[in-house]
């Protein structure tokens, strides 16, 4: 069976503070690899000149220099897009011979959502860097490497920053990314904002995607302590139970003891403890709270997991060590 690839958009967001080299590594891997007629926008808020004339390969730049915010940036991108399916890449990130040649075909399942890519850190040859993350019920984000692939499956994953596919339907019925969130949190916030919409994940280990982790966008720990909270009890009601809550603020001592002696230790517990206050979502919990304990009947339920469906990959097309 034949895909129409003008159904594909890549987006690739440009920011102030991108490293240039990033998104020109990037940029010229699409254009080397990327299957004919596939549409490739680029949200320029760095005012890039495009020295290399790109534009005559199909690219197409979108002046957005008036705006810092980089959720804000990206929206501004997908609206103007065109087709169905896209494709976030982070500058920093390089794409090989058909790596979409799958993801057409896993789209024609009318309720996928999301395809989270299987992303290699470039510098470590075979290495895995991310199949996605795992929110965790107490409100921890873990990245799912190659040895948890066997239980990955029943996990709730979300995608990582450095690549996604998603439907651009799924993502304008929940209003696009939250441009209150950082980009790493807002990715989380939009997947399970999309699974509440009754769209599904799923993992395609062949879809293979490099990534040079140095030039993803580095997060403030003290702002990653306060979303981090903000984002866990928006989405309390349909990630949690009542004693993952009490797991949740245990993971304050964990999440502090892990990041010593450094002084990052200290930003993310002051920003988690701040967080529980400076956000509608911490009052917005209180609200629920009576409804929820009824629901919860101060136990746990059953446990709930979204099934992920999982791609393996050929082993005999694995990038080899360089």
């Amino acid at each position: 069976m034949e895909y129409k690839v003008s159904r594909f958009t890549i987006i690739i967001p440009l920011l102030s503070d991108t490293p240039t080299e990033a998104f020109e590594e990037t940029l010229a891997s699409v254009l080397v690899h990327k299957p004919e007629g596939t549409e490739v926008l680029i949200a320029n808020a760095a005012g890039y000149s495009d020295p290399w004339n790109t534009v005559t390969e199909g690219t197409v730049f979108i002046a957005l220099e008036h705006l810092s915010n980089p959720m804000e940036v990206l929206n501004k991108a997908i609206l103007q897009s065109r087709n169905d399916i896209l494709h976030i890449l982070y500058p920093g990130t390089e794409v090989s011979a058909h790596w979409t040649q799958n993801i057409l075909q896993l789209f024609e399942q009318s309720q996928l959502g999301i395809v989270i890519p299987c992303v290699y850190d470039r510098q470590k040859g075979k290495r895995i860097f991310s199949l996605g993350i795992h929110y965790k019920p107490e409100g921890v984000l873990r990245t799912i490497r190659r040895s948890q692939w066997a239980e990955a499956a029943q996990k709730r994953i979300v995608p990582h920053i450095s690549a996604m596919f998603i439907r651009k339907k799924a993502l304008t019925q929940i209003g696009l990314f939250d441009t209150n969130f950082i980009p790493q949190i807002s990715y989380v916030d939009a997947a399970m904002g999309v699974l509440k919409q009754g769209w599904g994940i799923a993992v395609d280990q062949e879809c293979r995607i490099m990534v040079r982790p140095n030039y993803l966008p580095a997060t403030n720990a003290f702002t990653w302590g306060v979303q981090i909270e903000r984002l866990y009890f928006r989405w309390f009601g349909q990630n949690s139970t009542l004693t993952a809550l009490g797991k949740h603020f245990g993971s304050f001592g964990i999440d502090f003891w892990r990041h010593l002696p450094k002084f990052k230790a200290f930003q993310i517990l002051l920003g988690r403890l701040l967080g529980l206050f400076f956000f509608g979502e911490m009052l917005t919990f209180f609200q629920r709270s009576r409804k929820i304990t009824l629901e919860f009947k101060i136990m746990d339920s059953p446990p709930v997991s979204i099934p992920v469906e999982f791609r393996q990959p050929d082993q005999d097309n694995c990038p080899k060590a360089a």
